[in-house]
């Protein structure tokens, strides 16, 4: 695996992998992979969307969110604007020719935002357990008054779940508000959209899938619930859908004679 380091736009320096496509295919695009909030792009997901990209003479794009992995002295920095900033320049300027968003949970909504912004060079997304809007639904469960309080006098505040002990500071929340999908009407891409969501899913509401689903302008999207599955989607059987999915991207061959 080749890796390299970019110092993006807004300030921030991470490692990334641009495997481009076979210039012999006559359909090509490359596949952007944003991973979940305090996590990384190598994990069992990433590298089965991989191998799957290699396999069909697909691109392939993944990268460190900014204040993740090699970046993640700097984390308390960042907010939804500044992830937002960096997919808009990976999709806008560093990647070529068409593209398909995949994004895994915080991932899920930057792909979104993306693929809103590049309509017509997006041609497609792939929501692995998408979680547009988490933030502010996060805010809205967890923090109680006390809470508030802390964020407000101090700017942040450390906050523990079961998997992680994040810090979320002011600038991270009022970023997300600016950033809210879920809370329009409708979501306006038309691009063909397939959505995996797990019914076991600890982290996220599963229906936010259907939801995301319904807000879409486009008609070929296509939700996937899978009831025994978790956040992570990272199984045998989650894998096996993802590529089914993938699968869906790929424009079938012309009939002889037709």
């Amino acid at each position: 695996m080749s890796e390299s380091f970019y110092t993006y736009k807004c300030g921030h320096t991470a490692k990334y992998e641009y495997i481009k496509p076979d210039g012999a295919k006559t359909q090509s695009f490359t596949l952007v992979y944003a991973h979940g909030f305090c996590s990384d792009p190598y994990g069992r997901k990433p590298e089965e969307i991989r191998k799957w990209c290699i396999e069909n003479g697909m691109g392939f794009f993944r990268y460190e969110i900014a204040g993740h992995g090699s970046d993640a002295a700097r984390f308390e920095e960042t907010t939804i604007n500044t992830y937002k900033s960096q997919i808009f320049e990976i999709v806008g300027e560093m990647v070529d020719g068409d593209v398909v968003t995949a994004g895994a949970s915080l991932g899920g909504w930057l792909g979104l935002l993306a693929a809103v912004q590049f309509p017509q060079k997006v041609k497609g997304f792939l929501g692995l357990a998408a979680a547009p809007d988490f933030l502010k639904k996060y805010f809205e469960a967890y923090f109680r008054p006390e809470h508030k309080e802390i964020l407000e006098r101090d700017g942040k505040i450390t906050f523990p779940t079961n998997d992680f002990t994040y810090v979320i500071t002011k600038e991270m929340i009022a970023s997300g508000n600016e950033n809210l999908l879920l809370d329009k009407e409708t979501i306006p891409y038309a691009g063909k959209t397939r959505l995996l969501q797990g019914m076991k899913d600890a982290s996220l509401d599963w229906r936010t899938a259907p939801l995301i689903a319904q807000k879409l302008t486009g008609s070929d999207v296509k939700t996937v619930l899978l009831k025994d599955s978790n956040h992570r989607l990272g199984s045998d059987s989650d894998i096996a859908e993802i590529r089914r999915a993938l699968d869906d991207f790929l424009v079938p061959a012309a009939h002889p004679g037709r």
